[in-house]
């Protein structure tokens, strides 16, 4: 029995690896960090980890809509970047950080930004879920 338990907290870093999740011992997610793209979650909230320090294309129904996408942050440990570019290449000053990324705030901080904020949000392409500095 405790071979199982040996072998199955073995495994446990290699399957999040090859899931192409980055955790190290100090960046955890908890239930409060959470990432909404157009109110559906992309991160946290029943979404899996995996979008985590990895560019994810906006998709396409979004990229064609100037009013979209409504991106939203929940929690003080995540950021998302979005970039005008379909690569998470910064292009100028056509990025945009959006998330709390305070520890002295409530973990259950949100922070917002739509093409209502800024209307060149209407035509980003990429984004990225990071971990806060």
């Amino acid at each position: 029995m405790q071979f199982r338990h040996a072998l199955i907290i073995a495994l446990v870093p290699l399957a999040a690896n090859a899931a192409g999740l980055k955790f190290s011992a100090n960046q955890k997610l908890d239930i409060n960090q959470k990432v909404y793209i157009e109110n559906s979650p992309v991160v946290g909230d029943g979404a899996g980890e995996g979008a985590v320090e990895s560019c994810q294309p906006v998709a396409p129904q979004f990229v064609s809509n100037p009013a979209a996408p409504k991106v939203k942050v929940c929690g003080t440990q995540l950021k998302v970047t979005m970039y005008l570019r379909g690569r998470c290449e910064e292009y100028y000053k056509y990025q945009w950080p959006v998330g709390a990324c305070d520890t002295g705030l409530p973990p259950s901080t949100c922070k917002e930004m739509s093409p209502a904020d800024d209307p060149k949000l209407g035509a980003v392409q990429s984004y990225k879920v990071e971990f806060c500095a």
